[in-house]
Formats: C-alpha cells, sequence, structure tokens
C-alpha cells in the first residue's frame, strides 16, 4: 500500500464514522479529537507496521488493535476500504468534523484523552478497568493514559 498523505482525513474520518456514527455530533467530534491527541503525542500508537510511515493519523488510526474498525475480522472493515462509503452524507458530515477538530476550530470535549471505550465493556477492558474517565460523552467513556 504506497501512502498518500492526502488519504489521513479521510482515514480519520473513515475511523470516527465506523467508530462513532451512532453517537451525537458531540460523541463522533470527541472520538476524531481522541485521534488527534494520539497524533499530535506520538508514542506506540503511531507506529504502524505495514507501508504508512510513523506518526501519521493514518497510522494512528490504523495501528493493529487501536480502532477495531480496522481488524481484519470486524464487520466495518469492508465498508471502510470501498470508494461507497465517500459518498455517503454521514460520512461526509463527519468528515468535516474532522476537518474542524484538526484546524482547531472545535474544542476538544475529552479534556486531552488518548483512549476511550464504550461504556458498557469499560469494566472489562483490561486497560480501562478500575481507572476514571475523563469524561463519558454518549455510550463512551474517554481517558487520559499516556499524555
Amino acid at each position: 500500500m504506497d501512502y498518500n498523505p492526502l488519504n489521513d482525513l479521510d482515514v480519520m474520518a473513515k475511523t470516527v464514522w465506523a467508530e462513532s456514527r451512532g453517537e451525537a455530533v458531540l460523541g463522533q467530534q470527541a472520538v476524531a479529537c481522541v485521534i488527534k491527541n494520539r497524533w499530535l503525542h506520538p508514542r506506540w500508537w503511531s507506529r504502524h507496521r505495514d507501508s504508512i510511515p510513523d506518526d501519521t493519523i493514518a497510522a494512528v488510526c490504523r495501528d493493529p488493535f487501536q480502532f477495531s474498525c480496522w481488524n481484519p475480522n470486524d464487520p466495518n472493515r469492508s465498508r471502510l476500504e470501498g470508494t461507497k462509503l465517500l459518498e455517503d452524507s454521514a460520512f461526509k458530515a463527519i468528515r468535516r468534523i474532522c476537518e474542524m477538530v484538526l484546524c482547531d476550530e472545535l474544542p476538544d470535549p475529552t479534556g486531552g484523552s488518548d483512549h476511550y471505550c464504550t461504556t458498557k465493556i469499560a469494566k472489562y477492558t483490561g486497560w480501562a478497568r478500575g481507572r476514571k474517565p475523563v469524561s463519558v460523552i454518549g455510550r463512551h467513556s474517554f481517558y487520559r493514559i499516556e499524555l
């Protein structure tokens, strides 16, 4: 796969779409902010194992097992790889949210979080268990672990 930096925004928007399209705009904005926070503070989560350069938005989103929508067995995965999604009105709205987050036109409602998970599984998730979320927005709990 050849890396194209112009694809970073689309990869971010696809990730937000797959992870939070059922959330209100604030919840979608929050997931976009987690991606941005990870990109601005490179760590292990921005080291991709394929041809995507490290410390890019694409590497943050596509690092294995960080955003479940990119896992090979996730039902959203096939929808993310086609071009049909790019014409979807909900996707276009989420892409605009991502643009605004990257341009600092929207605040970070997560308090600088770099992780999140659904509220239903937080108590069962190893890294989230016992941690107090920075914020809860919609059906997601947001955490600041590494920043």
